[in-house]
């Protein structure tokens, strides 16, 4: 099942139907060019160009700062699960002085690719001036986030939305860096004993949310997720004078 808000899907692939997590070696990115197109809400549109395709994304730039937030996916405008929740957190991320990207997908359907792309996206903010980074993922890019950040030091934290397990296996590679787990317990497209299992695989620090009404799209608890997501992200990447003080796993 596909789910239209995560430009990703509940997904068993690599690119060869094997049903086996990506090969290391297969991921080789290259840029061949980046276009920008400013728009009047100060937001950049992007379009990233790779030896594998080109990648649309949105930047919501904010100067000054070396901290930063790539939101995976979020459907054919980028906006995310929830009702536009990526877009709604990064305006506000912006505000506090956190820079963030909402990076499209070339192929949402390949695990591999969807890696890919987030590894051509940390190089790209890493260009631009980014040292810290965290990784938003839902549905299958959940696990893309978790796998992305295995090959990337420069990731110091990682947010898995109603994900899967597949390709989540390397979540242990992730301590001591953070890692947020949240899922719906009315999932009915990926049940929340993912959750659980890549919380119970996962080095700390970790955090695990289990929002009682949610289903697989989050949106009964878009208000409670958005402020813990803002709230989680400024605490990972931000200034150090804005940060928000630390909160108890659940």
């Amino acid at each position: 099942m596909v789910d239209p808000e995560s430009n990703g899907r509940a997904n068993h692939q690599n690119g060869d139907d094997s049903g086996l997590p990506p090969e290391d070696d297969d991921l080789v990115v290259t840029f061949t060019g980046v276009s920008a197109r400013p728009n009047e809400d100060g937001t950049i549109d992007l379009v990233i160009g790779t030896n594998r395709g080109d990648i649309r994304a949105i930047l919501h730039p904010r100067e000054g700062q070396d901290g930063a937030v790539i939101f995976i996916g979020g459907g054919r405008e980028l906006k995310g699960p929830a009702d536009g929740i990526y877009e709604e957190v990064a305006r506000e991320l912006t505000a506090r002085g956190v820079t963030s990207l909402r990076l499209g997908q070339r192929r949402p359907e390949v695990f591999i690719e969807a890696v890919a792309d987030v590894l051509a996206g940390i190089s790209f903010m890493r260009g631009i001036g980014a040292a810290r980074l965290a990784l938003v993922g839902h549905s299958s890019n959940g696990a893309v986030a978790i796998k992305s950040a295995a090959f990337s030091p420069h990731v110091t934290a990682v947010a898995s939305l109603s994900g899967q397990t597949f390709g989540a296996q390397d979540v242990a590679e992730i301590a001591p860096r953070r890692l947020l787990v949240v899922h719906g317990r009315e999932d009915d497209v990926l049940p929340y004993t993912d959750a659980e299992r890549i919380y119970e695989w996962a080095g700390e620090p970790k955090e695990l949310i289990l929002y009682p009404d949610a289903d697989h799209r989050l949106v009964a608890a878009k208000t409670e997720l958005r402020d813990k997501l803002e709230s989680w992200l400024v605490q990972a990447v931000g200034p150090a004078d804005s940060a928000d003080p630390p909160s108890e796993a659940r």
